[in-house]
């Protein structure tokens, strides 16, 4: 069953989000405001399939952490640069941004989806939301000369929130319940799957309206994002081999699924709603280039 809705279900579940996010934008806008509540959700599911033990293990191995940080915060944002020749300055602000952004909580998901290393790709989102603090803005100012200055104590809570207490959580929980937690996290495929689902649909409908007032620009962004991003993923993957197709696919996920939410913040406080379309175009992009890397691994995920 999990394997039929790795291949199968989950291609149409991205795209029934991504489809309701533009048709039914109001609907998405109902639980606009709970969308850190089902980031905690998933990261609480996440969490109960490691251990302290391969959280250790990610930490000590410290050439594929660093590559997916190299990934992330050298070779993305100077892919943006390509950007600056096809688009207008306040677009191509927002093109930065994006790419600059710290993977998003749905990595690990979408690591174990692809059958990778779920505490590596934690531990990459966690470490790179840190750095971002200081990477985005400096990656802002020597790209387009805008300063992304931010009060950083709000991504430091969205950290504890999306880290710290699950991963307590679960900590508490395994020491008090003394069962098979395998057993448990087989059946949570399902509900872990309806959250990314919300996700997607909830993330795109507050940016509809923007989106909808060049539609030409957006889809030639869409090509932008799609292209830069799936650029970033093969080199993370191909050149992260030599560390095992468990790490190589987390630095991969890690480097093509941005966090959306971040840049979006960041993007309307400096520049307001004429930053949206490729932030918008960012978020889409990528669950697109998971629909189709869905079908090219579909031979690796059937084993």
């Amino acid at each position: 069953m999990i394997t039929f809705l790795t291949t199968s279900v989950t291609p149409l579940v991205i795209i029934a989000g991504i489809v309701l996010g533009f048709l039914l934008p109001a609907v998405g806008l109902l639980w606009k405001n709970y969308i850190g509540l089902l980031l905690v959700v998933l990261m609480l599911f996440l969490y109960l399939r490691i251990d302290a033990k391969d959280v250790k293990n990610s930490v000590g191995d410290a050439k594929p952490l660093a590559w997916a940080l190299v990934m992330t915060f050298v070779f993305m944002p100077l892919l943006a640069l390509v950007g600056r020749v096809f688009f207008a300055p306040i677009l191509f602000s927002g093109i930065v941004l994006a790419l600059s952004s710290p993977p998003a909580a749905a990595t690990g998901f979408w690591t174990r989806v692809f059958r990778g290393d779920i505490a590596f790709a934690l531990v990459a989102t966690a470490i790179s939301s840190l750095f971002a603090v200081v990477t985005v803005p400096a990656s802002m100012l020597l790209a387009t000369g805008a300063i992304a200055s931010f009060d950083p104590y709000p991504m430091i809570l969205m950290l504890a929130e999306l880290i710290l207490v699950p991963a307590v959580t679960v900590l508490l929980l395994k020491k008090a319940v003394h069962i098979e937690w395998g057993r448990v996290t087989r059946h949570t495929a399902h509900l872990e799957l309806v959250v990314v689902f919300l996700l997607i649909w909830g993330s795109i409908a507050p940016g509809i309206e923007s989106v909808r007032e060049n539609l030409l620009q957006f889809g030639l962004l869409n090509v932008f994002m799609f292209a830069s991003l799936g650029l970033g993923f093969s080199i993370a993957f191909l050149v992260g081999r030599r560390f095992g197709y468990a790490r190589a696919i987390s630095a991969g996920i890690a480097t093509c699924v941005k966090n959306a939410g971040l840049s979006l913040v960041i993007g309307l406080t400096m520049f307001g709603p004429s930053v949206v379309s490729p932030l918008i175009a960012n978020l889409v992009a990528q669950n697109l280039l998971i629909v189709l890397l869905l079908t090219c691994f579909k031979s690796k995920l059937m084993k």
